[in-house]
C-alpha cells in the first residue's frame, strides 16, 4: 500500500514539474511595461535593405515584423502612425517582413518596388487599407495589389508577381531568417530599443515608447 502511495506521489510531482515547465516556456520572464528584459542582437534586428519611417537619429527604434496580409497588422498599422504623429522627431520605425500567407512575399515584395519608386509609406497604407478585398483568406484577389497600387501612382507593369519576386524576394526571405532567429511567432511583433514588446496595442506601445524616452 505504501508503495502504491509513493508512486501516485511521484507520479504527481512530476506531472507538476512537466506544467511548471511548458507554463516558463510559453511565457518568458517579463519586465513591467509588457517588454522582455533581453536586449536583441541590432545585427539581427535591422538590415540596410529595411524600410525605415520616422527621423533617422530617434532615441527610440521601433522594429516592426509585419505580414502585408496579417489582419491583426493591419488593425495596428493606424497606432503605429498615430504614434509617429504624437512623437514628433522622437520615434525610428525599421519594417521587417514575416510572411505567414499565402499572398505575402508578394504582396511584401510589391511593397519594395513601391519604396524604389518613392510610394513605400502611401502604398503600406493602402494595402492595409484595402486588405479585406485583396486579402480575403476565404477568396483572395491577389491580383488586386497591382490595381491598388497603381491607383496610388505606383507603374503596375514592374509589379507582375514572378518578375517583382525575383527581384525583392531575398529581401522577405532575410528577413524571415532573422525573424525565426529573433523567435517571431506571429505578427505583428514589436521590439522597441531591442527589446520585445509581448503585449500589444496603443497604451502599452506608448508605455513602451515613454519608458525608453526617460531613460534618454
Amino acid at each position: 500500500m505504501k508503495s502504491n502511495k509513493l508512486f501516485v506521489l511521484i507520479v504527481i510531482i512530476a506531472a507538476a514539474a512537466v506544467f511548471a515547465g511548458l507554463t516558463l516556456w510559453q511565457k518568458p520572464a517579463t519586465t513591467t511595461g509588457g517588454a522582455t528584459g533581453v536586449v536583441i542582437d541590432n545585427a539581427l534586428l535591422e538590415k540596410a535593405h529595411s524600410p525605415v519611417k520616422g527621423t533617422a537619429d530617434a532615441p527610440v527604434t521601433i522594429v516592426e515584423f509585419l505580414d502585408p496580409e496579417c489582419e491583426a497588422c493591419r488593425a495596428l498599422n493606424p497606432i503605429v502612425n498615430r504614434l509617429l504623429e504624437e512623437f514628433p522627431g522622437k520615434l525610428r520605425i525599421v519594417i521587417r517582413y514575416m510572411p505567414f500567407h499565402g499572398n505575402s512575399k508578394w504582396a511584401a515584395s510589391a511593397l519594395e518596388e513601391a519604396r524604389e519608386q518613392g510610394k513605400y509609406t502611401e502604398a503600406l497604407n493602402y494595402l492595409f487599407e484595402t486588405q479585406p478585398a485583396w486579402a480575403n483568406h476565404g477568396q483572395p484577389r491577389p491580383e488586386l495589389i497591382a490595381r491598388y497600387l497603381k491607383e496610388i501612382g505606383v507603374d503596375d507593369s514592374k509589379l507582375e508577381r514572378e518578375a517583382v519576386i525575383a527581384k525583392h524576394g531575398w529581401k522577405i526571405d532575410a528577413d524571415r531568417e532573422d525573424g525565426v532567429k529573433l523567435g517571431v511567432r506571429y505578427t505583428p511583433t514589436f521590439f522597441i530599443n531591442g527589446k520585445m514588446i509581448e503585449e500589444i496595442g496603443y497604451l502599452q506601445l506608448k508605455e513602451a515608447i515613454e519608458k525608453e524616452l526617460a531613460r534618454k
